[in-house]
């Protein structure tokens, strides 16, 4: 019997469903679609509760995706092939170009080139972004399979055809933003999201005209633009398309696509608006062409729907629906959820909290000679950093940090013979209280410059104008309750005889 997959596809402006019959075979046909716009529904999950109260669509597998917006992309090489390794070390090798703990993201990627090394392409994703997303569907949906990105199902699908090049663009132009998907025959190759969609079109020609939005976006649709239309339109348009030229180029550059794309594929509900086809083929000229994935795919659908279906709008929830649910077929972030917290998030939060201590510092001195495997090779190199800032917080003035657990030490030595001094202090009087009294003993004119504090000694070093205020001075701390004896160190009269520097000892009382 054949099985239903749901693909559903949840945009800035609305929700597109498809419900595809899928047989052992492949292949398929479309049971069903609808669109249901989020703002006149009141929201995204008033927008769902819509969708689903159409009994079709329940009991379903439901594929779907999350947008581009939300994620950060890298390419990343690694020196071996072997998946399990891959998985083992890719969470480490993103680490250093993330701002937040591993344990608070979920990484998942696909292979670029699989050579003597290996090249990946990598989104990071808060956790949070697929906790809701599965919220979300949980009170609809019978089981979530896939989340994926945006965009990247239709690319993979596209991608698998015999014909297609080495290097292609998927350009997916929305309501409120866009997305880039670079892709092919190896695979996906870079993801990039835009701020810019067919809403800003709109508010351009509606600015431009002073006519309503509402009026701007059935203008746009008719595509019957007067002079000014067109100058709004070129104006709105040549800025999304110079960023779009100098992403390309800039990716080329870094060998994050293996050559200049040969050719641009539109969708989305934004590609429709004239002039946008010609724009591109006359930026980067190339050739433009826009996505028909029903006759791609040569899926079913009888005639009467097919009348109703817009190819542009709906074949990013088709590509779900027809999406294969294995390995290599893109992102599946509900897959990468449970991979991604064993052996990274929560050994890391161990290890990092431990990092500060001497043993563990002597540890990863011991595990640098024994340790073969890359990704633990990875994870030493990020300890050291996290020790090394640890070390700097104990001690900021350390310039040079060479073997820290003897550095270490010694700090914690001095320390030790600090704290003892203190602490025989304080059996009999409080130090804050005897520099207390000395601070109020001293008159106007003496002025101290420093002191020392060594067991039951105190050593002052100060200025007076005189010997004889400075034995007031010596007299009036031998009268304090917290003074057993004074005695003068060295004394010397200052240049120009303006003063007498003094050194006096002051022995504690017990």
């Amino acid at each position: 019997m054949p099985e239903k997959f749901l693909g559903l596809d949840i945009g800035a402006g609305s929700i597109k469903a498809v419900l595809l019959t899928r047989g052992f075979r492949g292949g398929g046909a479309v049971a069903g679609f609808c669109r249901v716009g989020i703002e006149e529904a009141g929201g995204v999950e008033e927008a769902l509760r819509q969708l689903f109260s159409d009994q079709m669509f329940t009991g379903a597998i439901c594929v779907s995706a999350l947008p581009a917006s939300q994620f950060s992309f890298r390419n990343i090489q690694l020196p071996f092939r072997d998946e399990r390794k891959i998985r083992q070390t890719v969470a480490f090798a993103v680490e250093p170009f993330i701002q937040q703990p591993l344990e608070t993201v979920l990484i998942d990627y696909t292979v670029a080139e699989r050579t003597k090394q290996t090249k990946l392409f990598t989104a990071i994703a808060e956790r949070t972004l697929i906790d809701d997303r599965r919220a979300l569907l949980s009170p609809h949906v019978r089981e979530t399979a896939v989340l994926d990105i945006d965009a990247v199902p239709l690319a993979s699908f596209l991608a698998r055809k015999p014909d297609f090049p080495d290097c292609a663009l998927l350009l997916d132009i929305g309501c409120k933003d866009s997305t880039a998907v670079f892709a092919g025959k190896r695979g996906i190759f870079h993801v990039r999201h835009f701020y810019f969609g067919g809403q800003k079109i709109t508010e351009a020609l509606a600015q431009t005209l002073g006519i309503e939005t509402q009026a701007a976006e059935e203008f746009k649709i008719k595509g019957e633009f007067s002079e000014e239309g067109l100058a709004a339109l070129r104006k709105v348009l040549e800025p999304f398309f110079a960023e779009l030229k100098n992403t390309v180029a800039f990716l080329q550059q870094k060998g994050q696509i293996p050559e200049f794309p040969a050719k641009i594929i539109l969708t989305g509900g934004g590609s429709q608006t004239p002039g946008v086809a010609e724009g591109l083929l006359g930026l980067l000229g190339i050739p433009v062409e826009k996505t028909d994935l029903l006759a791609a795919g040569g899926f079913g659908i009888d005639a009467e729907a097919r009348s109703s279906w817009d190819a542009a709008v709906m074949d990013q929830a088709l590509a779900l629906s027809a999406r294969p649910l294995g390995k290599g077929n893109g992102f599946n972030f509900l897959k990468r959820e449970k991979e991604t917290r064993v052996g990274s998030g929560e050994l890391r939060g161990i290890i990092k909290k431990s990092a500060i201590a001497v043993g563990v510092i002597v540890l990863l001195a011991g595990l640098e000679f024994g340790l073969g495997d890359y990704a633990m090779r990875l994870h030493l190199a990020r300890l050291k950093k996290d020790v090394i800032s640890e070390f700097k917080k104990i001690d900021p003035e350390a310039t040079r940090i060479v073997d820290p657990v003897v550095q270490l030490r010694g700090k914690i030595a001095e320390a030790k013979k600090l704290t003892a001094g203190i602490g025989d202090a304080l059996s009999s009087a409080a130090v804050l209280d005897i520099f207390r009294e000395i601070s109020a003993t001293a008159p106007p004119e003496i002025a101290l410059s420093g002191f020392s504090l060594e067991a039951d000694e105190i050593v002052l070093k100060g200025e007076a104008p005189n010997f004889d205020a400075m034995d007031a001075f010596k007299k009036k701390l031998e009268s304090s309750k917290y003074v057993k004896a004074v005695t003068v160190g060295s004394t010397s009269l200052m240049k120009e005889e303006k003063g007498v520097e003094f050194n006096l000892k002051v022995i504690r009382k017990r």
